[in-house]
C-alpha cells in the first residue's frame, strides 16, 4: 500500500498546481491568441484564465461550451507543441485526475510514480483522442480511457511481481496439457501463481469430465490467460468471417462451460496435486 489520502492529495495537488501556473504564464497569451482564431469555442474567451473559468462551470447549462472547449484544448494538444495546451487541459480536469489518483494503491509502483503515472497517462490519452470518430461525451470518454489504462498498467506492474509458475511446473499440474507456444508477452513468459491456484480445480474437472476442444479452451483463455478473440484468430488463421464467427461459438461455448465447471467445482474438495 502507498501512503494515506493526505499525503497522496497533497503532492498530486502541487503537480497539479505547478501546471495551472504554467497554463496561466503570460508567454503563452501570443500562443492563445493564434489559436483563438482557429478555434471557434475560444472565440468569447480572451486568454486561458477565461477558459478554464468557463471549464470549471459544472452547472448542466454549461455542458455544450464546455465539451466545445474541451475538444478545442484536445485538438491543439495534438496540432501545436506549446505546453500551454497540456498544462490547461490537466488544469482543467483536476479534479477528475484527483479523484483518479485518490484510488490507486499498489506496492508494486512507488507513490511518486502514480503522480506521474496519472498525468502523463491523461496528456496521452489526450493526444491520441479520436476527435473525428468520437464526436461527443468527451469528457467522459477521456476519464475512462485514462481509468483504463491506468489500470492496466498497474495490473501488469502488480502481475510482474507476483510469483509465477513456469511452462515446466504447469505441465507437473496438468501433464496432459497440449504443449503449444507461449501467448503472453515477453516481459510475462510464464503463468501467474494466483492463477493457476483458482483455476486448478476447473482444470482437474475439465480434464475429467470434457471433450479435448473445450480442455484447449479452457487451458488457452483461463489458465495461460490468452484473449478469446486472439484465440479463435490463431484457430482460424486469416479469414475475418470466419474468425468472428469461430470467437462467437467460442464465446457461447466457454460460458457454458465455466458455469458447468464452477457449479461442479462448488460440490468438491479436489486440490491440486503438489503444493505451492
Amino acid at each position: 500500500m502507498v501512503g494515506g489520502t493526505s499525503s497522496v492529495s497533497d503532492f498530486f495537488a502541487h503537480l497539479l498546481g505547478l501546471l495551472r501556473v504554467e497554463a496561466l504564464a503570460p508567454r503563452h497569451q501570443p500562443v492563445f491568441a493564434a489559436a483563438r482564431l482557429g478555434q471557434p469555442a475560444f472565440a468569447r474567451h480572451d486568454g486561458l484564465e477565461s477558459v478554464l473559468a468557463a471549464l470549471e462551470d459544472v452547472r448542466e447549462a454549461t455542458y455544450p461550451e464546455r465539451e466545445s472547449l474541451t475538444r478545442a484544448l484536445v485538438a491543439e494538444c495534438q496540432a501545436a507543441s506549446s505546453s500551454a495546451w497540456p498544462a490547461t487541459l490537466a488544469s482543467a480536469y483536476s479534479p477528475m485526475l484527483r479523484r483518479l489518483r485518490h484510488r490507486l494503491r499498489s506496492t508494486a509502483v512507488p507513490k511518486e510514480d502514480l503522480d506521474q503515472l496519472v498525468l502523463a497517462t491523461f496528456l496521452s490519452v489526450a493526444r491520441s483522442f479520436p476527435l473525428p470518430r468520437w464526436h461527443n461525451w468527451t469528457a467522459v470518454r477521456l476519464r475512462q480511457q485514462t481509468a483504463r489504462e491506468v489500470f492496466r498498467y498497474l495490473r501488469k506492474e502488480h502481475a510482474e511481481h507476483h510469483d509465477t509458475y513456469s511452462p515446466e511446473q504447469l505441465a507437473a499440474w496438468v501433464p496432459d496439457a497440449p504443449r503449444t507456444n507461449p501467448v503472453e508477452s515477453p516481459r510475462r513468459p510464464s503463468i501467474r501463481r494466483s492463477f493457476v491456484r483458482r483455476d486448478a480445480v476447473l482444470v482437474q474437472l475439465a480434464r475429467a469430465t470434457l471433450p479435448r476442444s473445450d480442455v484447449d479452451v479452457l487451458m488457452a483463455t483461463v489458465v495461460r490467460r490468452e484473449k478469446l478473440r486472439a484465440y479463435a484468430t490463431r484457430l482460424v488463421e486469416g479469414d475475418t468471417t470466419e474468425v468472428e464467427r469461430t470467437y462467437q461459438r467460442l464465446k457461447r461455448q466457454r460460458t457454458r462451460l465455466m458455469q458447468r465447471l464452477r457449479t461442479q467445482s462448488a460440490d468438491t474438495t479436489a486440490q491440486p496435486s503438489s503444493g505451492c
